[in-house]
């Protein structure tokens, strides 16, 4: 019985790692070439910034943050203030999505494929994991 739910389990995560890279395709990858371009990929954390940013004065906030829980807050919050003030601008925003962009782009080709993805995603803070643009 063991053994059965084990392989059960890695089933599921197999599967949910083709979903995950599926999902690239269709939220990411607007031109539909198989793989997200750098510029693919800013527009989507632009827009993304956008949506947690509620009260749309530029910058993201814990309030704006509630539908995380607090430990996921405080470690959002840490990997993209670079100043260190609780208050995350735009600017910030887009340098910590740089930096995920080239932890993603393992070979450094300027793009993610989907196996890079599927595979880099689970290495990112989980809220970054979890969101789709």
């Amino acid at each position: 019985m063991k053994k059965l739910l084990m392989a059960l389990v890695v089933i599921l995560c197999a599967v949910s790692t083709v979903f995950a890279a599926e999902d690239l395709s269709t939220k990411l990858d607007k031109n539909k070439d198989g793989k997200v371009s750098k510029k693919e990929y800013t527009s989507a954390v632009s827009k993304t910034f956008d949506k947690l940013d509620k009260n749309r004065d530029g910058s993201i906030t814990r309030d704006e943050l509630g539908h995380m829980d607090k430990k996921d807050q405080e470690t959002f919050i840490k990997e993209n203030d670079a100043d260190g003030d609780g208050i995350i601008i735009k600017k910030e925003f887009e340098q910590a999505a740089e930096k995920r962009f080239r932890q993603l782009d393992k070979n450094r080709n300027g793009f993610i494929s989907k196996d890079e993805w599927a595979g880099g995603r689970s290495e990112m803070y989980s809220p970054f994991a979890l969101f789709t643009f």
